[in-house]
């Protein structure tokens, strides 16, 4: 892979100053079947990617990934891709035509956190309308009032969602870190292939149990460790 090293230096990752990006993963987005999977495979296009992946590795990792982060000390925040009316008039022109085919409104089951990574009362749940959460959502603010730094992006779909807000975070100048395991989009090659153009200098790919291990998670009967102050 090609990497400009300098770019992807950072300072040393403290977990007071750390949020994790929850990337669309609402009903409408991942429940095998219905709504967005199972309009596409009512159109003939194979969905068993992106499915096996979600329930057998995503989920899996994005649970513990949110355990060890709150138990750091670290902030949880979740994106739902929808709308704030009911009508959809509010989206993404783009997205118009699909958003009532998802339900995806705010209030509607179907734009609701799965179950499997329901938010708790600490944590941000914000609706973005469009695919950047950076650019549709009032995320950038949530974090810098935050004081975070270094945010770690898993969900939904990698190569759309999960990228656009990536990439808008890094001209914000977050210190980004793309979750590999934590992600999914249709393919395995999109998969490679998004993890190649972030991993050059936008972000760093890195694993579920290696970003565990940098915010230096305590054990189960720890208390979260002191605060840090904001870099200069």
């Amino acid at each position: 892979m090609f990497e400009v090293p300098e770019i992807l230096a950072r300072p040393p990752l403290s977990a007071a100053q750390t949020a994790v990006v929850v990337v669309d993963m609402v009903n409408h987005q991942v429940t095998p079947g219905r709504w967005l999977l199972g309009h596409h495979e009512a159109e003939g296009k194979d969905v068993s990617y992106i499915t096996r992946r979600v329930q057998e590795t995503v989920i899996p990792a994005q649970q513990r990934l949110l355990k060890a982060a709150r138990r750091a000390g670290a902030h949880v925040v979740y994106l739902r891709v929808g709308t704030a009316r009911a009508d959809y008039a509010d989206g993404l022109p783009a997205f118009r035509s699909k958003y009532p085919i998802w339900e995806a409104f705010d209030g509607s089951p179907a734009c609701e956190v799965i179950s499997a990574l329901k938010p708790e009362p600490k944590d941000t749940v914000l609706l973005k309308t469009g695919s950047g959460g950076f650019t549709t959502s009032p995320l950038d603010l949530h974090l810098r009032n935050l004081n975070v730094r270094h945010v770690a992006y898993v969900g939904v779909v990698t190569n759309a969602c999960v990228l656009l807000t990536l990439a808008a975070g890094f001209d914000l100048g977050y210190y980004g870190y793309l979750i590999s395991d934590a992600t999914a989009t249709f393919s395995q090659r999109l998969q490679d292939f998004t993890e190649e153009i972030v991993g050059a200098y936008m972000a760093k790919v890195t694993s579920t149990d290696q970003f565990i291990a940098m915010l230096g998670a305590p054990s189960e009967a720890a208390m979260p460790g002191a605060s840090f102050s904001h870099p200069a």
